[in-house]
């Protein structure tokens, strides 16, 4: 289907669940996408704006897209603070130093002989193979230094010394060649090498045995750190990482409340693809209404490191809860904003995002 296509039956959908006009969504677009935060039309439809029974009247105004999340990003992320949250040894080696939980690192790759604390250090690449074939222990997850998306990720559980074979978690049978041509990727910077996080038994009971992070979003304001939205990125059985990519992952994303750490929400994508599920597709458990262990810890946690990255006024921290209690997988700028808002149906801009953007 053409994009102009598309948005047309986009146009039509709305009308059929909305009964707003089409003349009247126009309009609405026009405003919106001249007004000062220059909602794409696309995003109007798929982030669901266009419902005046989730944003009335002018809480339209204060829903943003990816453009608008770039232009936050930019005013209260100061670049110089970015490689403490996107360079993955660097913020490690602070959490360390700090004293947070963070996952156990068994070795790092780096060229440049990087690592975060006392973890074995590799820095050519036949130290590498050697490492793999030799000392490697199982199970391990296998991440880039720099990298999101979950690109140049492994989980893996054994090697097969006989065909050279690693096999990941899902039984997948992987060359050693295929693991040393992603370990020494220029663009990753070299890799970690780490324990694979256990999911706290009630986590376990509603998901399975994914890693699956609670993203916490907090905003620096004058009166100190404050929580602004937290969501589930919940993985399915068939991924190794909690990635959403706009639903096109399969995994699911559930709203969470802030202060009490209740699931409100799971949708599988944005409008119109998407769709709300009351429970998750690989354990029948029903998701909302349940409370996530070790919720006020978590969020305290957040709340106390957040402090130490004063110049990153919009931080996105990855929490797993675990069964040794909540663990920080990572700090995050640089986030899509409008995802948490359509899963929430609540505006990102409030009035604490509002001043902080004034103030800043």
């Amino acid at each position: 289907m053409s994009k102009v296509g598309k948005l047309l039956n986009y146009a039509s959908l709305a009308k059929k669940q909305t009964g707003k006009p089409y003349l009247g969504q126009l309009a609405e677009i026009a405003r919106l996408s001249t007004g000062k935060h220059h909602l794409g039309v696309e995003e109007y439809y798929g982030l669901e704006v266009f419902d005046d029974n989730i944003y009335p009247g002018g809480k339209k105004f204060d829903c943003i897209g990816w453009k608008a999340s770039a232009e936050i990003d930019r005013q209260l992320n100061h670049d110089y603070w970015r490689a403490t949250a996107n360079d993955k040894v660097l913020n490690y080696a602070l959490l360390q130093q700090y004293g947070f939980p963070i996952p156990e690192t068994f070795a790092t790759y780096s060229p440049s002989k990087r690592h975060i604390g006392h973890e074995l250090s590799l820095d050519s690449e036949r130290e590498l193979e050697d490492f793999l074939l030799d000392r490697l222990q199982f199970p391990v997850f296998i991440k880039p230094i720099h990298g999101s998306y979950g690109r140049g990720t492994y989980s893996l559980v054994s090697r097969d010394a006989a065909s050279g074979c690693f096999t990941d978690v899902h039984g997948k049978k992987i060359p050693l060649a295929d693991i040393m041509k992603t370990c020494l990727a220029k663009q990753f910077c070299g890799m970690l090498f780490q324990e694979c996080l256990q999911p706290h038994e009630d986590v376990r009971a509603l998901i399975g045995d994914t890693t699956s992070c609670v993203r916490v979003i907090v905003a620096i304001t004058g009166g100190g750190p404050k929580i602004h939205m937290a969501f589930w990125k919940i993985a399915r059985a068939h991924n190794i990482t909690d990635n959403f990519c706009m639903g096109e992952t399969g995994n699911l994303l559930a709203w969470m409340d802030k202060d009490s750490g209740i699931i409100e929400r799971v949708v599988t994508g944005l409008w119109p693809d998407g769709a709300e599920v009351a429970q998750h597709p690989d354990t029948g458990r029903a998701l909302p209404g349940k409370e996530l262990p070790d919720w006020r810890q978590a969020m305290d946690m957040c709340l106390s490191v957040a402090g130490h990255f004063p110049g990153l006024k919009l931080q996105h921290w990855d929490v797993a809860f675990c069964r040794q209690g909540p663990v920080l997988m990572e700090l995050n700028t640089e986030a899509d904003l409008g995802v948490p808002q359509f899963l929430g149906r609540t505006p990102f801009l409030d009035a604490t995002i509002k001043e902080l953007l004034v103030n800043t």
